[in-house]
């Protein structure tokens, strides 16, 4: 059986948490009305959700980058918000991609192990990138339920937040879960 709060927990947890690697700050270069958009797909045994999740840049300092996340779900033919969330991104530090700021539950812990890395050119949206990608492994264990997924995020410098599609995998006990994000639209002044 199918876990539905969990899904959506770990749907949102991807969506606002970003994983680039350690070296390319992707909001290095960011101005504020960038944002992009990305079409959204989770899978957990027979069970389909999509939906969309945009990222804006609210806020720029010297230091400090402020990104709404904003997004909704389908599932069984309902559309739902996702509720919007804020994001700050300290500029002054290295990117960290083992630092979630998704709305993981209290007393969550999360592990990201960092895998092997490659170059990639991938088409989406009618353009095609030049992209980086990186495997990570990431552990988490909330109220008891422990979570391993397997994630892969293409990056690119073309993309105003960096990101262009991410992939993960994982086991919900007995069941698959699969999820797909992907650049549908960026841009500026959304």
């Amino acid at each position: 059986m199918v876990r539905l709060p969990l899904c959506i927990a770990a749907w949102l947890a991807l969506v606002g948490a970003t994983v680039v690697r350690a070296d390319d700050h992707p909001y290095a270069k960011v101005r504020v009305g960038d944002y992009a958009t990305y079409a959204v797909q989770m899978k957990v045994g027979e069970l389909t959700l999509q939906g969309t999740t945009t990222q804006t840049v609210t806020a720029r300092t010297d230091k400090e980058v402020t990104v709404k996340i904003t997004g909704k779900i389908q599932f069984m033919g309902n559309e739902q918000p996702i509720p919007p969330q804020e994001q700050k991104i300290d500029l002054t530090q290295p990117y960290d991609p083992t630092r979630f700021s998704g709305p993981l539950p209290m007393g969550a812990q999360v592990q990201v192990d960092k895998g092997k890395e490659g170059k990639e050119k991938v088409s989406l949206a009618g353009k095609s990138y030049n992209c980086t990608w990186t495997e990570y492994k990431v552990n988490t264990k909330a109220a008891g339920v422990a979570f391993e997924a397997n994630v892969k995020v293409w990056m690119s410098p073309e993309v105003p937040l960096g990101m262009v599609k991410m992939s993960m995998t994982s086991n919900q006990g007995p069941q698959k879960m699969q999820m797909t994000m992907e650049l549908k639209e960026t841009g500026q002044n959304k």
